[in-house]
This record gives structure tokens, C-alpha cells and sequence, in this order.
């Protein structure tokens, strides 16, 4: 029987300062909270283990004129 042993990396988050750990394979886009602030931050990179917060974009109401 083989065993698979999944990776933990930490990083702090960029909000307010926590250590967030995760747990197994990260892609870079991937969204995860942080389990002190709950704050959404994406994966810039996997290895060394980098996040930033999730970019918000807003859109303006005439953004959406013309569609149904």
C-alpha cells in the first residue's frame, strides 16, 4: 500500500497579518480565506506559497446597457 503525503504550506495573510496554512496541491488563481480576518485572498504562487487579496471589481450600471 502506498501512502501519499500532502504538502503544508504557510504564508501570512496580507490583511492582517495571520499565518494562513494550507494543506495539498495550491494553483495559482485559486481563492482561499483566511480563518482570522475571512478576508478572500488568491494564490499568485504556489511554491514559496504567495497570496494576495482577491481583486474586486465593480461595475457601474451603465456597464450593462443594452444587455437584457
Amino acid at each position: 500500500m502506498t501512502t501519499t503525503r500532502l504538502e503544508t504550506r504557510a504564508a501570512l495573510c496580507p490583511v492582517c497579518s495571520s499565518e494562513v496554512r494550507l494543506l495539498g496541491r495550491l494553483l495559482v488563481g485559486e481563492v482561499i480565506g483566511c480563518g482570522s480576518c475571512h478576508a478572500q485572498l488568491e494564490v499568485v504562487s504556489p511554491d514559496p506559497l504567495m497570496l494576495e487579496p482577491l481583486a474586486r471589481v465593480e461595475f457601474e450600471e451603465e456597464d450593462f446597457r443594452g444587455f437584457p
